[in-house]
C-alpha cells in the first residue's frame, strides 16, 4: 500500500519551515513583473528551519477521539468500534431512528473537496428533516494531500488512488503522486455528536450497516466512491424480510421548468386559486423574461417589479408587489445571492426573493414524505449550478431554519475549533492587539484548470493587498461611524470587537491561507508579510492534536476557521472555502462589509 519514491522535494511542495513564533521579515515592494513563480537563487531553501520530527505511528488501537490510530491499513471506524467511547451502542442508535419514519440516503460524490462535500452534506439535513428520516452520512471522506512525505499519512490514513477510488479518469494525466488520496475518517472533519444533539438523526454508513444486520467491515470501503449500493446494503427487517428502497430518480427531482422547494402546501393555499390566472400584459412579460432564461423558471425579483410595476399603485411597495403577482399565478420563492453571479460558495447570508409560475412549484415533503419504505434514496448528483440547499424555500422562516443548519449544526469538531481560536489570538498578538485581516491565495488545481485569479504569484499577491488595502479603509470607516452592520443570518449578535480594538495600522502582516507549497514561493510570500498557518503553529499543537495536522485537508479547515475570526476576508468566488468562511464569519457576528468575494 506504501509506495517509496515520492519526496517533497521531487513534489515540488516544502516541509513545514519556521516553527517557532518570530517577527516576519521586512516587507519588499509587490511589483508586476511579469510571470515567474520563482525567486531569486539567493532565497535558498537552506535558511529555512528544519521541522520537527513526524508523529510516530503507533501499534495499539486508542481512543479514535485522539486521533491515533494502528499500522494497519483501515482506520477503524464506528462499524470497527471496540469501546463505548469510539460509537454509540446499537441500541442508541436504534432508539434515535425509531423517532423517525426511516433512513434518507444520498449517493455521495466523494470526488469531491471538503467544502463540497459540506455543502451537500447541509442540504442532505435539510431534505431528511423535511421526511422526518434519519440521514445516512459516509463514514469517510477522502483527503487531496499531505503535508509531508506520502508514507507518514500513510501510516496513519489508507493512502489510495484517488481516481480508481471514485471510478474517475479525471486524474489519470496528472503525475503519481497527485493521483494520491487519503481516506479519513468523517468525524475529523465533521462534528456529529453537535448535529444530534441539536437535533438531526444522523448514522455513519457503517453504523447502518451494522443496524441493518450487514457485519462487513469492509463493504463500504470496498464500495469506495460514496454511492448508496441498492442491493449489497440492505440488509433484514426484524421480521427478517428485506429491508425495502424508494429512490427518487434524479430527472424527477428538478427537471427543466419545475422548481423544488421545501414545502408547497403553504403557497398552493396562499395562491392556489390563482393557478390559471397567468394571463394578460403583464403575465406576458413575466413569461417572456423567464423564457429568456436557460432554466425555463426563475425570474429575479426586481425583473418581476419592472414586468408589473405599471399595474401597481406603489410599485416600490414590496407586499403589494407579491399580492399582484400572485394574482397572476406567480409565487414569491426565498433563497440567497451568489457572488459575483455564481453559484460556487453556497453562503446563506444574503437573502433574496425570486419569482416563479406557481405551476412549475414541486414540493419536496408533499412528494416524498407519504413514502412508508425503509430507505429513501436520492439519486446522483444535485450540487453543481443550484443554490444552497439544493432547493428553494416557500416561506422567509423556512429559509431561516435551514441557513441555522449551515451557521449553527454544521460546525467543524472541537479541536479544530478551538486551536483554531489559539493561532487568531496569536495573529492578534502579531499586529499588536489590532483588528487583522486575512485573504485566501487558491494556486494549485486552480491553475491547472484556469480558475486560478492571476496566474504568477506576484500579481496574485498584489491583488490580494490592493483588496486588503481598501479592507483597511472598511474598518477605519466602522470605527468611525460605530456602527455594525450583520450579514441577513438569524439568531446573530455583532461582534463588539469590530468597535473596540485598534483598526489597521499600515505595513500589518496579514494571515493568508493558501494552498501554495512550492518552497521559494512561500519564503517569498513571508517576507510580504503574509503569514501562513505553519507560522502559527508550534511543535506543541501538532503534538497535542495528533496525525490528522499532516493532512492538508485538516490545515484548511483549519485556516477557514482561523480566517472567520480576522477582521477583513478577500478571496476568490470560484473557491468552496471561501463559502464556508464567509459563513462561519457571518454567524460569528462580523459586519457584512468586511468580507469581499469577487
Amino acid at each position: 500500500m506504501i509506495t517509496g519514491g515520492f519526496t517533497i522535494s521531487e513534489r515540488g511542495v516544502s516541509v513545514l519551515e519556521d516553527w517557532e513564533m518570530r517577527e516576519p521579515a521586512p516587507s519588499i515592494v509587490v511589483s508586476v513583473v511579469g510571470g515567474s513563480d520563482c525567486l531569486p537563487s539567493s532565497l535558498a531553501l537552506t535558511s529555512a528551519s528544519p521541522p520537527p520530527p513526524p508523529p510516530t505511528p503507533t501499534t495499539e488501537l486508542v481512543d479514535t477521539a485522539s486521533f491515533t490510530t494502528t499500522t494497519e491499513e483501515a482506520t477503524p471506524t464506528p462499524s470497527e468500534g471496540t469501546t463505548k467511547q469510539d460509537d454509540p451502542e446499537l441500541e442508541e442508535l436504534r432508539a434515535m431512528v425509531s423517532k423517525t419514519k426511516g433512513y434518507f440516503a444520498r449517493d455521495w460524490s466523494l470526488y469531491l473537496g471538503w467544502n463540497n462535500m459540506r455543502y451537500i452534506i447541509e442540504a442532505a439535513l435539510e431534505q431528511s428533516r423535511l421526511l422526518n428520516r434519519t440521514l445516512i452520512l459516509p463514514s469517510f471522506v477522502y483527503a487531496r494531500a499531505c503535508e509531508w512525505e506520502i508514507e507518514f499519512c500513510a501510516a496513519f490514513a489508507p493512502m489510495v488512488n484517488r481516481g480508481k477510488a471514485v471510478h474517475s479518469n479525471a486524474w489519470d494525466n496528472l503525475p503519481a503522486y497527485q493521483q494520491i488520496a487519503y481516506r479519513i475518517p468523517i468525524e475529523i472533519m465533521l462534528d456529529i455528536p453537535h448535529l444530534r444533539k441539536v437535533g438531526h438523526p444522523v448514522v455513519l454508513t457503517s453504523q447502518f450497516l451494522r443496524l441493518s444486520g450487514i457485519n462487513d467491515p469492509d463493504l463500504e470501503t470496498t464500495a469506495s466512491d460514496g454511492h448508496f449500493e441498492r442491493e449489497k446494503y440492505l440488509g433484514a427487517r426484524k421480521d427478517g424480510s428485506k429491508m425495502t428502497l424508494f429512490e427518487v430518480k434524479l430527472d424527477d427531482y428538478d427537471p427543466k421548468r419545475v422548481v423544488r422547494v421545501d414545502r408547497s402546501k403553504a403557497l398552493t393555499e396562499k395562491f392556489g386559486r390563482f393557478a390559471h390566472g397567468d394571463v394578460g400584459i403583464a403575465s406576458m412579460k413575466l413569461w417572456e423574461k423567464v423564457v429568456a432564461k436557460e432554466d425555463h423558471t426563475m425570474i429575479k425579483w426586481e425583473d418581476a417589479r419592472d414586468a408589473v410595476k405599471e399595474h401597481m399603485r406603489d410599485p416600490l411597495d414590496d407586499e403589494e408587489l407579491e399580492r399582484v403577482l400572485g394574482e397572476m399565478g406567480w409565487i414569491v420563492v426565498h433563497t440567497w445571492d451568489g457572488w459575483s453571479n455564481m453559484e460556487w460558495l453556497k453562503s446563506v447570508v444574503q437573502p433574496i426573493k425570486q419569482v416563479a409560475p406557481l405551476r412549475s412549484i414541486r414540493g419536496w415533503q408533499e412528494d416524498y414524505a407519504f413514502l412508508d419504505h425503509d430507505v429513501v434514496l436520492l439519486e446522483g448528483e444535485i450540487h453543481l449550478g443550484r443554490k444552497p440547499g439544493a432547493m428553494f424555500f416557500s416561506t422567509p422562516e423556512a429559509r431561516d431554519n435551514y441557513a441555522r443548519i449551515v451557521l449553527q449544526s454544521v460546525r467543524p469538531i472541537d479541536k479544530i475549533r478551538e486551536l483554531g481560536e489559539e493561532l487568531a489570538h496569536r495573529m492578534r498578538r502579531r499586529v499588536g492587539g489590532r483588528m487583522w485581516m486575512s485573504g485566501h491565495m487558491r494556486r494549485g488545481d486552480f491553475i491547472r484548470e484556469g480558475w486560478v485569479m492571476e496566474q504568477s504569484i506576484s500579481d496574485h499577491l498584489l491583488r490580494i493587498k490592493l483588496h486588503l488595502a481598501n479592507g483597511s479603509e472598511v474598518l477605519h470607516r466602522i470605527q468611525e461611524r460605530r456602527q455594525v452592520i450583520l450579514f441577513g443570518v438569524p439568531d446573530v449578535e455583532p461582534d463588539q470587537t469590530q468597535l473596540t480594538l485598534q483598526p489597521p495600522e499600515d505595513g500589518d502582516p496579514f494571515f493568508l491561507a493558501t494552498d501554495e507549497r512550492f518552497a521559494n514561493n512561500i519564503i517569498w510570500l513571508r517576507q510580504n508579510k503574509a503569514v501562513l498557518i505553519s507560522d502559527l503553529l508550534t511543535p506543541q499543537d501538532h503534538q497535542k492534536f495528533g496525525w490528522p495536522l499532516m493532512i492538508t485537508d485538516v490545515l484548511a479547515l483549519l485556516e477557514q476557521v482561523v480566517i472567520s475570526h480576522s477582521y477583513y476576508f478577500y478571496a476568490h468566488a470560484m473557491s468552496s472555502l471561501a463559502g464556508g468562511a464567509v459563513n462561519m464569519r457571518a454567524a460569528k457576528g462580523k459586519d457584512y462589509r468586511t468580507s469581499w468575494i469577487d
